[in-house]
């Protein structure tokens, strides 16, 4: 049993019209269909959903992990209970979605819901050249890569998750001795598909940033420079994170922070123990790129 990938995630939006046509025209997702007020946007790999809008506020409303298959629910679920954590069971509740669990995470500033999902469409592999839901406009990214959430509790959440959900902690941020800053996991080989991180925040904040998946810093390049005739302000990059390793790019865009990454490394020792970090400036930047105060802040 094993959760294989992060499938999507659900943003909240203050305006959704200049939300739909800012990732659509802009930034280059496909429309894959309406739910009441939800809009959900794919970025072609396959016909599952990568990033849903829904209207109202900022911040995010949930995100989904996929599985195998339903014993693999099953098992979740069990674990998920005995935990003493209430579980919601639905089936094609979403676009591409067969069955679904769904659950509020601890730790939280505000709740944040988790599912683990089924999904119709399985592809073995990416294949740029055999992907016929892939628009070839905009910005253009390959797929959603990572979550980086806002949480009260980044200690707790990471005990959690690798306890009743198997995930594993790959660095951590620990200002002193014990004390969880921020927390880079991961469920498979790549070094992290979520991060949740602590400390200065407003006390409705739950997302730093999403990430979206690009092939190479020419790929990052030609998307900004895109970026820049829709009035882009780079909050900070570009650079290559020392914790990590991958490159970044990250601006603001609908309420909420989005990063351009590239270059996630693969964990090739995954029995490797925990990187512990104490300098939060030094991990953020290889190239001795500075933070800014900005970045302290969510949505």
């Amino acid at each position: 049993m094993a959760i294989e990938k992060l499938a999507h995630a659900e943003l909240r939006v203050p305006d959704i019209a200049a939300a739909i046509d800012y990732n659509v025209n802009v930034f280059g997702l496909r429309e894959m269909g309406r739910v009441g007020e939800t809009i959900y946007l794919g970025c072609g790999f396959d016909n599952n959903y990568d990033l849903a809008l829904t209207p109202g506020g900022t911040g995010i409303a949930h995100f989904a992990y996929q599985v195998r298959n339903e014993d693999d629910l099953k098992y979740y679920k069990k674990r998920l209970q005995d935990h003493g954590i209430r579980v919601e069971e639905r089936t094609d509740a979403e676009p591409s979605e067969k069955k679904c669990i769904a659950f509020d995470l601890p730790a939280t500033r505000v709740p944040i819901r988790m599912e683990l999902i089924t999904v119709e469409d399985r592809p073995a592999y990416f294949n740029p050249a055999s992907s016929p839901y892939r628009t070839l406009k905009g910005v253009g990214p390959h797929d959603l890569d990572h979550l980086g959430l806002k949480v009260q509790d980044p200690k707790e959440l990471a005990i959690f998750l690798e306890k009743v959900l198997d995930f594993k902690m790959s660095d951590i941020f620990m200002p002193a001795p014990g004390v969880y800053g921020a927390v880079w996991s991961r469920v498979q080989e790549y070094h992290h598909d979520l991060a949740f991180m602590g400390g200065v925040g407003g006390p409705t904040e739950s997302l730093d940033h999403i990430a979206f998946y690009f092939e190479n810093i020419d790929h990052m390049k030609r998307a900004l420079d895109m970026l820049a005739l829709h009035d882009l302000k780079l909050e900070f990059g570009v650079g290559r994170h020392a914790l990590g390793a991958n490159l970044y790019a990250y601006y603001w865009a609908c309420g909420n922070r989005y990063e351009l990454s590239a270059e996630m490394p693969r964990v090739v020792d995954d029995s490797a123990e925990t990187i512990i970090w104490n300098d939060i400036k030094k991990s953020m930047s290889s190239w001795g790129i500075q933070m800014p105060e900005s970045f302290k802040v969510g949505s």
